[in-house]
């Protein structure tokens, strides 16, 4: 029996904004999901599973290990865990209750919350594998060395970073590499938060090689599974993350003994065919061509937005965003629509008729008299389904 939005009453979304995961993530392609197909109709041992596409992941990301998980916020809960407990079975069983153990993460303020550019929740991972997080610096005018090396104690069993949206930008933060270098002398793992760090392809093996210990990805971010994500980095921590993962209090390849260890990971499950189109979807993203695939077909659809556009009067066309690496901003590339004639309140209300419209357009408004568009992830004819609405709402305005 086929289930479709239209059968449930649901609106189509128009996505000209990103990979959300409120939207439901990326677009999985076809070969991707052929992948899947194969692996949801026979069954494996999943301990083996992980362990041989953990391999292939690895290869690519120029890391020791890695392990699938169930998304980047899992993968953090994970290498947070592993960071305190280790292997040991005792301490495993207890988590989230990490007290006398070493259980302080050491994290910049200024890479948190509206200051970092997202909603201020990622780094609650550490706090759910009963990780105590140790905020240095200021929200504003940034974190120093001298204020990370003050930040350790005996109880330092960690420090986390978030990845900025475009790396080595910000010129108010302890940039990654001193961060590791620091922490390393300190015997201190760095676990880093590049969930979207996808694209230049070198980026998933940059953190990696510039000696970060564990590296977190999300899947979304290579057309994979929105609920599907991966750690990788040395050997010894990916055992200690895959053993507090869903599967590990089932033992496996590095414990034959079943339940004897109580893993805080046991929520975060994964089917087999996620496993596989992350590594498949991975091994895709590696070997596409980016430009053809990706950017060419973007820049169509905003050649075709001007276009449906160009007879509207008091409508100002500019590129966006203005940062491009590799002619990509972070996953963005699109139009940044200036309305002449509207205030910034009419935008507003603008914007809130597009979404509320049948198929919802989802467009970004970061306040003033301007919508943003990005083209990446629209569909065929998207250009076409924005254009007549946004015709049809300035007119009804008017």
């Amino acid at each position: 029996m086929n289930v479709s939005y239209k059968d449930l009453g649901v609106r189509r979304v128009v996505n000209g904004q990103f990979p959300v995961t409120r939207l439901g993530g990326s677009v999985i392609p076809r070969e991707v999901l052929d992948a899947m197909e194969e692996a949801t109709n026979n069954w494996c041992g999943l301990w083996e599973l992980e362990d041989k596409v953990g391999r292939q992941i690895a290869r690519i990301c120029s890391a020791e290990a890695a392990h699938v998980t169930s998304g980047s916020f899992a993968a953090l809960v994970l290498s947070a865990a592993a960071c305190i407990a280790g292997k040991d079975p005792e301490k495993m069983r207890r988590l989230p209750d990490t007290s006398g153990m070493k259980n302080e993460i050491i994290i910049q303020r200024n890479l948190r919350g509206a200051h970092s550019g997202d909603l201020g929740m990622y780094d609650r991972s550490m706090e759910v594998a009963g990780g105590k997080l140790v905020q240095i610096g200021h929200e504003v005018w940034g974190a120093r060395p001298e204020h990370l090396e003050a930040a350790f104690s005996d109880r330092t069993a960690a420090i986390h970073f978030q990845v900025p949206d475009i790396p080595d930008s910000r010129s108010d933060i302890i940039l990654l590499q001193e961060v590791i270098e620091i922490g390393h002398k300190h015997g201190v793992p760095i676990i880093v938060d590049a969930a979207g760090q996808t694209y230049p392809i070198e980026l998933l093996g940059r953190f990696v090689k510039m000696g970060a210990d564990l590296v977190c990805y999300a899947a979304k971010y290579i057309q994979g599974a929105n609920s599907a994500g991966w750690v990788c980095g040395k050997k010894d921590l990916i055992e200690a993350v895959s053993l507090h993962s869903f599967i590990g209090q089932e033992a496996g390849s590095y414990d034959p003994r079943p339940g004897f260890y109580k893993s805080v990971g046991r929520g975060y499950k994964l089917d087999r065919q996620e496993i596989v189109g992350t590594l498949a979807a991975l091994q895709r993203w590696e070997k596409m061509d980016h430009n053809k695939e990706r950017i060419e077909p973007a820049q169509q659809k905003i050649k075709k937005l001007k276009e449906h556009l160009s007879d509207v009067s008091g409508l100002k066309f500019s590129s966006w965003p203005e940062e491009l690496v590799d002619g990509i901003g972070y996953h963005q590339l699109g139009l940044k629509i200036t309305f002449e004639k509207l205030s910034a309140s009419a935008v507003t209300s603008l914007d809130d008729k597009l979404r509320d419209g049948d198929p919802s357009v989802w467009l970004y408004h970061h306040g003033g008299n301007s919508l943003e568009i990005n083209a990446l992830y629209l569909a065929d004819d998207d250009e076409k389904i924005i254009s007549e609405q946004l015709k049809r709402f300035l007119k009804e305005s008017t």
